[in-house]
């Protein structure tokens, strides 16, 4: 096909050949190219607007069309995507005509005002004068059509600057343009994704509230394991074996905790000075540090017998492979005895020796006359309270231990019984489509975390490769536009001045200046 005015073949002489007069730019993306030849009327400036709007127009019947369908057939689901729905982050440029870069006056006004001259030639009364100016108006004639050449040469070789730095700048253009369209409609597909996601999420929670509330438990249940969880121990409640929830750690037991972690080493310091007493005389410092540490070593590790032991028979009668617990008790008992047993004795020599040295001390001081006159009494101690204030404090520890035994016992077979029941409860298979329900919220919740728009690992690296290509055909354009102009510029405003010169002096030449005095005689 060929466009009206445009030559029909090279071989065709009967169609008469027309030079190119514009060439014009178009389109969002550059890409439409106008070709306007001499004695073609120009084309209008909002025909592309109007077929742009058009256009637009009938997109929107298009989709309004389609929504409209899918509205009237009942269908309540999300519509398809259309990516024209989505519309590119980039500026939509105008037509580049050359005229845009010629800030000069075109050839013919000179020409008018030229002519126009010209015509004032005739008439200057002087005769040599006007044959003077007929000259040059010849010579000025030249010139104006050597700007009109100029003017046509400076048109054509902005028309070729703006075709050939066009191709590189629509390349950018497209290529910017598909990078945008592509997370455009990776943006679109994550948030119709998202919305799926949030509506089979709510619809979820419905399920999971009908569900939970069938089978007696709370709504505000998350999992499948906290569902069993009460169901378990609401059966064990039915069945009169209430599961004793782990006490929360007060104040007391706190302090209870941390005087029977206390009370290990205290009474182990008391029996380290006990054995120092008994075989360091002499107070040396090493044996003095090995009796303290021996003393902590075998209160700590019979402390600790004692409560494992409380441990061990709190455990027996329901765990197979374990002794009877009236062994553990009797080894409770054997450990309790051995432990009085060493550290009263320890004390009780203890108790001896010290008073021994106190007697010696105040002997040798003259404090005693003669020990030998003195009836003889009776070699016990009369410090009784002491000892019985250490057998009460091993007592005391040995019982801490047996609490603390028992009690670490007694929540592990809480534990051990509601997770049988909890298993026994799996294994029936009554609550299986409520924990499915409470469990499903969460793996919805999970998987609308994970969607995330696919990203595209060269967006950076094709930004900057854009931007440079874009910038550097920008620049080749501005820079030869700016030197073709400037050169063509120069031209006119020089031939602008030479015309006002020339008129002044066709105003001088018609309209001379009188002379007065000497002058108008002489002349």
């Amino acid at each position: 096909m060929t466009r009206p005015g445009d030559p029909t073949r090279p071989d065709d002489t009967s169609a008469p050949t027309r030079p190119l007069s514009r060439v014009t730019l178009s389109g969002p993306d550059l890409g439409t190219v106008d070709l306007e030849f001499e004695g073609d009327t120009p084309p209008d400036g909002g025909t592309a607007a109007r077929t742009d709007v058009t256009r637009a127009e009938g997109a929107r019947a298009d989709l309004s069309s389609t929504d409209g369908g899918s509205t009237d057939a009942g269908s309540t689901d999300v519509p398809d995507f259309d990516p024209r729905l989505y519309e590119a982050a980039l500026p939509r440029p105008d037509p580049l005509s050359a005229e845009a870069f010629l800030p000069v006056l075109a050839p013919a006004q000179f020409a008018a005002l030229l002519d126009d001259l010209r015509g004032e030639l005739s008439l200057v009364p002087d005769e040599a004068t006007r044959a003077a100016l007929h000259s040059r108006a010849r010579l000025l004639a030249l010139n104006v059509e050597g700007y009109r050449v100029n003017h046509e040469q400076a048109r054509s070789a902005l028309t070729r600057v703006l075709a050939e730095t066009g191709v590189g700048v629509r390349s950018s253009w497209e290529r910017q343009q598909e990078h945008l369209n592509f997370m455009n409609a990776a943006s679109g597909g994550v948030e119709r994704d998202y919305e799926a996601a949030t509506a089979a999420i709510e619809q979820a929670r419905a399920h999971r509230f009908e569900a939970l509330v069938s089978v007696g438990a709370r709504p505000d249940t998350t999992g499948a394991e906290d569902l069993y969880t009460q169901q378990a121990v609401m059966t064990l409640a039915r069945e009169g074996h209430a599961i004793r929830p782990p006490e929360q750690k007060s104040g007391s037991k706190r302090v209870f905790n941390a005087f029977a972690v206390f009370s290990k080493f205290f009474v182990g310091i008391i029996s380290g000075v006990s054995i120092n007493l008994l075989f360091n005389p002499e107070s040396r410092l090493y044996l003095t540090l090995i009796a303290l540490t021996a003393g902590v070593m075998f209160s700590v590790l019979l402390l600790w017998l004692v409560d494992e032991l409380a441990y061990r028979a709190k455990l027996a009668p329901g765990t197979p492979g374990m002794a009877h617990p009236r062994a553990y008790t009797a080894g409770i008992l054997a450990v309790t005895a051995l432990y009085l047993g060493v550290e009263g004795f320890l004390n009780w020599d203890g108790i001896l020796r010290v008073t021994a040295e106190i007697a010696a001390n105040a002997a040798q001081q003259g404090q005693l006359t003669d020990l030998s006159a003195l009836p003889e009494t009776d070699t016990a101690p009369p410090h009784w309270s002491l000892l019985t204030f250490t057998l009460a404090l091993v007592g005391m520890a040995a019982a801490a231990a047996l609490v603390q035994g028992r009690e670490r016992a007694r929540a592990v077979l809480e534990r051990e019984r509601l997770a049988a029941r909890v298993a026994e409860l799996k294994a029936q298979g009554t609550l299986e489509s409520a924990a499915r329900a409470a469990d499903h919220v969460t793996y919805l919740e999970r998987a609308r975390d994970r969607l995330a728009p696919p990203r595209d690992v060269t967006s950076p690296d094709h930004a900057r490769l854009n931007e440079r290509v874009l910038n550097h055909w920008e620049q080749e354009r501005d820079s030869q536009v700016q030197g073709i102009s400037a050169r063509l510029l120069a031209e006119a405003q020089g031939l602008q001045a030479t015309l006002e010169d020339f008129a002044a002096q066709v105003q001088a030449a018609r309209f001379p200046r009188p002379r007065r005095g000497l002058r108008a005689l002489l002349g």
